[in-house]
């Protein structure tokens, strides 16, 4: 048996091959869902060396039917410093369900909402912070499903604003809802006020219509004919 091992060599080669799968992944919801047959050729510099240093695109791929090629831009969207708050919260409640679920003394399965404003900082410079908010958080739960009846939903916030030495912002929600009589257990779910939202407010469309519009001046002097654009 012959196993090949691919390694990255460099950050950047992380970060092409991250992409590159999520790209791929997007090529395969676009293929099912309208009968093409796109994949990835590779990087447009490796493909096409003489656009080094010059207007170029992300991506270069084929239809393995037609052998066309299609070049695919690939922007950011959305905020880095939101992306990465939205990770610390998920990792909170993910360690909240753990220890709950270890615990087995939820009666039922519950669902565990946490969202927070975009703009508010997250006080967790000193670890106790976090550790305070993620027992306070365990503590209301334990406190609040025992009362719930099937369907019920919850309100924690007054609860974790008066057992916190800091406070949280206006506007964040912290729900527990019991979705099941049966087990015990409990589902997370979290969101960041003004992220995750499939609908574009004025500003960001407009600024989202920028990104599209240096995309396609990009394309428009690199020459390309064909552009591949999805949003999934």
């Amino acid at each position: 048996m012959l196993r090949l091992v691919v390694m990255a060599k460099t950050k950047q080669d992380s970060k092409n091959i991250w992409e590159r799968d999520h790209v791929q992944r997007v090529l395969d919801f676009h293929n099912s869902k309208y009968g093409s047959h796109i994949k990835i050729k590779g990087k447009a510099i490796d493909v096409y060396p003489h656009l080094i240093g010059q207007p170029n695109w992300d991506w270069v791929c084929y239809d393995t039917e037609t052998r066309e090629e299609i070049a695919i831009e690939v922007k950011r969207i959305t905020d880095p410093k939101i992306e990465e708050k939205s990770k610390i919260v998920w990792q909170l409640l993910g360690e909240i369900q753990h220890s709950l679920n270890e615990s087995e003394t939820l009666p039922g399965t519950f669902s565990l909402f946490l969202d927070i404003p975009q703009d508010y900082r997250l006080p967790f410079r000193r670890s106790n912070n976090r550790q305070e908010l993620r027992e306070t958080i365990y503590e209301a739960v334990q406190e609040a499903a025992p009362k719930l009846k099937l369907g019920d939903e919850i309100d924690l916030v007054p609860q974790l604003q008066s057992g916190l030495s800091f406070k949280l912002p206006y506007l964040s929600l912290l729900t527990l809802h019991k979705t099941n009589d049966q087990g015990s257990a409990i589902i997370k779910s979290s969101g960041i006020t003004g992220w995750g939202s499939i609908h574009f407010d004025e500003t960001e469309l407009e600024d989202f219509q920028l990104l599209v519009t240096h995309a396609n001046e990009q394309l428009r002097k690199a020459k390309v004919k064909e552009t591949f654009f999805g949003n999934y």
